[in-house]
């Protein structure tokens, strides 16, 4: 198994709290895709999206329990998935995966490079590239944080049709790690085809204020109040559900 987790907690569960404003942009659009609040409170995160298919989705992060509660506001429907129901996934891509895609995406050889003047961090292979820039943060504790969070997240994300495998991401948040820095903005290039004269770039930007506001806690609030009353359904028929009412 690739990863291997204990019983006892993280040591930043206990760290300050913080939030996180994010903006996704797709190149050639000045309008963002998709935007997101990011609310770490040290033993859960909140991730409230709203994009052109999600209308105030609500993404729970259970450090305690490891575990993830997806939350459909307006069909009112939750579903749940545990670390390692991720691995398990990941696993059954990397065992059914051609070759071709292995060699790109999942087992990629991949270079490092960070430049301190302008705290950026690039991880590149031949068919994809992120280039971060860093800023310091307020308290080690969450740079930590963050990174267990966005590696968790980059796994749940890659669950989702059409997105793909996690592990240069992982290195990219190694990395940052390492530097001491957290995100303030993120591009990632993907080559569509050999020979390069086709790729995708999508740039997130991220704005970070070091506590939390009286309007985050109700939103917090809210979601707890959300998550007990909506209706807990599997995971396939939660996203068959979103895939008939995005028809």
């Amino acid at each position: 198994m690739l990863f291997t987790f204990g019983v006892s907690l993280p040591s930043f569960v206990h760290a300050n709290e913080f939030r996180m404003e994010t903006e996704v942009f797709i190149e050639g659009n000045s309008h963002p895709a998709a935007t997101s609040l990011t609310l770490f409170t040290g033993n859960a995160v909140y991730d409230f999206l709203s994009d052109d298919r999600a209308h105030g989705d609500i993404t729970v992060f259970d450090v305690r329990r490891g575990r993830f509660v997806l939350i459909d506001t307006q069909r009112k429907l939750k579903t749940t998935l545990t670390k390692d129901d991720l691995i398990k996934f990941l696993e059954q891509v990397k065992s059914q995966a051609s070759e071709d895609v292995v060699s790109r995406f999942v087992s990629p050889k991949l270079t490092q490079k960070f430049n301190p003047s302008t705290k950026t961090v690039t991880v590149s292979s031949d068919h994809l590239t992120y280039q971060a820039v860093g800023i310091s943060a307020k308290w080690d504790p969450a740079i930590q944080q963050y990174r267990h969070f966005a590696d968790w997240i980059a796994r749940l994300n890659s669950t989702r049709i059409g997105n793909l495998p996690p592990y240069s991401r992982f290195e990219l948040n190694r990395v940052m790690a390492e530097q001491k820095l957290m995100p303030k903005t993120v591009q990632r290039t993907v080559m569509l085809d050999r020979v390069g004269l086709r790729k995708q770039v999508v740039r997130s930007e991220h704005s970070i204020h070091w506590q939390l506001t009286n309007s985050d806690r109700k939103r917090i609030s809210s979601a707890g109040n959300l998550m007990a009353g909506c209706k807990e359904v599997s995971v396939n028929e939660f996203w068959q559900t979103r895939s008939q009412v995005s028809k």
